[in-house]
């Protein structure tokens, strides 16, 4: 249950892509189908135990009357304090979209209203609500931009609530950027708060997840009872939720579940009464991965598919990738690695998705911008046209009227020709540079292949000389010294210079065997592939801190594989193990091996610090592992950023 599996031919990401629209419809209905299903089953047998269900819609528990306040507030001075009061009910209900839009429309009341200055305080208010929104979206350089442009408008005042809340906002982007020492400093000044316990509290709260990210449990637990300590019984609030929710991560880490599980049905019947959809679906996500761990992989399927359902209710996709993310784990810790490589796919499109959002937010952004830039300077040319026309008229009263309509007359027709000459010539430019670019392409594309071939040539060529080489010192050589060997040994008594050429000679003997034998690839001919990456994976393990998973399905057909393809897959491993241990710091490792039909998926994730995937300049670690992909015609996609960690997938075709 859970997903269905994907039973078409599409293999790859390009497949799916040039898919046609119907069958990604069908898809994507039977999709929702099962899951429904998924729900009315969960709700029978667990009905008595725990809430895992869907809301059926989006929560959207704005009061009608902020609306109507706000539609009747006729001044910036009425307007500021509603518009304030929306945003924050969306961030405490969760809509980040909504809560950036609400903190926009407060920063551009003064472009309404000409004489209007906006007071420092309502900016540090909309750069807070700004700031809350790009972070619950994962833009954490533009979040952290807000809370600054806040922090300066109320850098002259006194340190009052708001300023408080940006400096919180302030660490959390630091936690997400894993600046531990910044934030740990910029919680504990805000948690220092004696008159506000709530906003304590949750400094508190993710002082607690600083440390939890450096594996100080104590100190975590320690920070996260002060945060209880602080909020007093409020555990109702969302806060509350929160504080529970961390205590229930840090208990599955110690591996507690008898624990972290009541913690996380409590948490889920609270988050339903109060309709804080974001938390329920963290806590069912909590609960599933949990179970998943305790071996009970129906219940976590069950629970996971049911948070899928409402993070596509709510349209989600941040959601929805670390719930297929998880039933992806799930899947393959039951040996179901079809729907693990099913969900591998489907996290790929998510990411997709998410990337394509963020890109089209930003093009809106820009977009708003341009549209206000140029309403400013269609005032400004009304402006000025009024006092050209005014000027006009008084020129018009003198006799020099006929002269300048003339000269005029004249002079429009030649800048008209001269403006099409100009766009002429722009159009030409631009032309023979597009023209150059694509040559430019061209001949770099053949230069590129011309290489690939000579590197795959001289490569094969390599193999075959270093195997004739070591044919020739085996059967010539290794064969002469055998023949010397037996008859020396045929001789009954030896003197001790017979003896010292003896020994000589066996060493000699030995010494052109191993020679031989080091130029053929004798651990691939002689071992099982998956027995050689267990055991590099094991030799990592045991020189590093690092937690390592290593699962490879089917292992009989993976072991099958040709000789050059195993070593080039070899090497690729080694080259990703390198850059984690050098550049990632990373905590866990997963390694994946699937073959599919016709297809060998090659899956490696981390924790580590991750990286810029846009950034132009690669390392020679990539380049190398690119070279050799592009040898074998496949594919690599990398899913990273900073703070979050690295995904590498690599599909290769496999010719059968």
């Amino acid at each position: 249950m859970g997903i269905p599996q994907r039973t078409s031919h599409l293999k790859t990401e390009a497949d799916i892509k040039t898919a046609s629209p119907w069958i990604l419809s069908f898809r994507f209905s039977a999709l929702l189908f099962n899951l429904i299903f998924l729900c009315f089953l969960w709700n029978i047998k667990a009905q008595e135990k725990i809430n895992f269900k869907a809301f059926g819609y989006t929560p959207n528990l704005v009061q009608d009357s902020l609306y109507a306040r706000l539609d009747n507030a006729n001044s910036p001075e009425e307007q500021l304090p509603v518009l304030y009061a929306i945003g924050q009910k969306h961030q405490l209900y969760g809509n980040p979209d909504s809560v950036v839009h609400y903190a926009n429309r407060i920063l551009t009341i003064p472009k309404n209203y000409d004489e209007f200055v906006m007071p420092s305080l309502y900016i540090a208010k909309a750069n807070e609500l700004l700031g809350v929104g790009k972070y619950l979206n994962g833009l954490y350089d533009e979040s952290l931009e807000a809370c600054i442009t806040g922090l300066s408008a109320r850098a002259q005042t006194e340190n009052d609530r708001t300023t408080k809340k940006l400096q919180l906002g302030l660490g959390k982007v630091y936690l997400q950027k894993q600046l531990f020492d910044k934030a740990e400093a910029i919680f504990l000044e805000v948690a220092s708060n004696k008159e506000d316990s709530v906003l304590a509290a949750e400094a508190y709260l993710y002082l607690g997840r600083n440390y939890f990210h450096q594996d100080k449990f104590l100190d975590a637990q320690q920070a996260y009872n002060n945060a209880e300590e602080r909020l007093g019984g409020i555990k109702t609030s969302k806060l509350g939720m929160e504080i529970r929710l961390a205590h229930a991560a840090l208990a599955v880490k110690k591996k507690n579940y008898n624990k972290a599980l009541p913690l996380y049905e409590a948490i889920v019947n609270s988050g339903l009464q109060q309709n804080y959809f974001d938390v329920y679906t963290e806590a069912v996500l909590g609960y599933g991965s949990a179970s998943r761990a305790l071996g009970n992989y129906q219940v976590a399927e069950m629970t996971l598919s049911m948070a899928y359902a409402n993070a596509m209710q709510w349209n989600r996709l941040d959601l929805q990738k670390k719930i297929v993310n998880s039933l992806r784990l799930t899947y393959a810790a039951k040996g179901d690695f079809e729907n693990a490589y099913n969900l591998m796919t489907q996290y790929t499109s998510l990411s997709n998705q998410i990337i394509a959002q963020q890109n089209g937010r930003a093009i809106q952004e820009l977009e708003f911008k341009y549209q206000t830039l140029q309403k400013e300077n269609q005032i400004y040319e009304l402006k000025e046209e009024q006092q050209a026309k005014q000027s006009e008229i008084e020129r018009q009263k003198t006799i020099k009227k006929a002269v300048l309509y003339g000269f005029l007359a004249l002079l429009i027709p030649i800048i008209a020709l001269l403006y099409v000459y100009y766009q002429k010539l722009q159009t030409q430019s631009k032309l023979n540079q597009q023209q150059e670019e694509i040559n430019a392409q061209r001949i770099t594309g053949l230069l590129n292949e011309q290489e690939l071939k000579l590197a795959r040539t001289s490569l094969h060529a390599q193999q075959e000389e270093r195997a004739r080489i070591a044919q020739q010192l085996h059967d010539s050589i290794g064969g002469n010294l055998a023949g010397i060997k037996l008859q020396m040994a045929n001789i009954e008594t030896k003197n001790e210079l017979q003896k010292g050429i003896m020994n000589q000679i066996n060493e000699t003997y030995e010494l052109v065997r191993e020679i031989s034998h080091d130029l053929t690839p004798k651990k691939f001919n002689e071992s099982a592939f998956t027995l050689l990456i267990d055991e590099y994976v094991h030799k990592i393990r045991n020189s590093t801190k690092m937690e390592i998973t290593f699962q490879a399905h089917p292992k009989k057909r993976i072991n099958n594989l040709g000789e050059p393809l195993k070593v080039a897959l070899y090497q690729i491993i080694q080259e990703l193990f390198t850059n984690t241990i050098k550049h990632a710091k990373a905590k866990q490792v997963e390694l994946h091996l699937t073959l599919h039909k016709n297809t060998f998926q090659l899956l490696f994730e981390d924790d580590g610090a991750g990286f810029n995937v846009n950034d132009p300049k690669k390392g020679i670690g990539l380049y190398n592992i690119e070279n050799k992909i592009q040898q074998w015609n496949g594919t690599l996609h990398l899913d990273s950023a900073i703070g979050r960690g690295t995904v590498a997938t690599i599909e290769i075709p496999i010719n059968v």
